[in-house]
């Protein structure tokens, strides 16, 4: 897994407008490898939080 982590630090400096995406994306690896299931439960908890954040702006908005 070493190889992966040369990997991802190069990118960083190469591409250093993925930092962030890259940086929270580094917490589901480890030496094992990529913690799938921890890595899907973040997309979900992300895209829960950006659904209700549409709805809030849809109600906002209807009752203005």
């Amino acid at each position: 897994m070493i190889e992966l982590k040369d990997w991802i630090t190069e990118l960083k400096t190469v591409k250093p407008e993925l930092s962030d995406f890259i940086t929270k994306l580094e917490s589901h690896i480890s030496d094992t490898g990529f913690n799938i299931a921890k890595f899907e439960k973040a997309v979900e908890t992300g895209l829960q939080k950006k659904e209700e954040e549409v709805k809030k702006t849809f109600t906002t908005n209807a009752e203005n």
